[in-house]
């Protein structure tokens, strides 16, 4: 599935999140799964949501490309250890654990944003930031994609 979209939302007093309607309908049971797995974000400050048949590909990635030592093992006793499965409820809404709001430290005002193979959750504020500060630098951002894209493909002679 291709995640999309930018969506304001707010976690109730029982640390429940709802999930967009338009990203539940969207989710392919048979090939996404109906759950999502929680996992610390790639950026400081954020929370990563991975469809739960998607996310065991992901962990297998980060499993292969990391050598053994030290340096894995930390990666694995953070990563696994705040990784957390969400169901979705009737209502459409997952409960996110306390630990991980904690070690975040998102607020109850955030931000979900689509990241093209999962959804990051920010603190609204930090969100709102880091657009600001990056808006300016899409196009660019946007020539580099292209340009390693055309590369890839054997078609970059610039």
């Amino acid at each position: 599935m291709l995640y999309t979209g930018t969506y304001d939302l707010a976690i109730d007093p029982k640390n429940r999140l709802s999930i967009p309607a338009g990203i539940r309908s969207d989710m392919d049971a048979e090939k996404d799964g109906s759950r999502f797995y929680l996992v610390p974000g790639k950026r400081r400050g954020t929370l990563s949501f991975y469809a739960d048949k998607y996310f065991e590909r992901y962990a297998e990635q980060y499993h292969c490309s990391l050598q053994e030592g030290e340096e894995k093992e930390d990666f694995e006793a953070v990563f696994y250890s705040m990784a957390t499965v969400l169901d979705i409820d009737r209502q459409g809404r997952v409960v996110l654990p306390q630990r991980a709001l904690d070690h975040v430290g998102l607020g109850k005002r955030v931000t979900m944003s689509g990241a093209r193979d999962h959804l990051v959750l920010w603190n609204r504020e930090d969100y709102a930031s880091f657009m600001e500060r990056n808006w300016s630098r899409y196009p660019d951002l946007l020539r580099q994609a292209q340009l390693r894209t055309e590369i890839a493909k054997g078609n970059g002679d610039h």
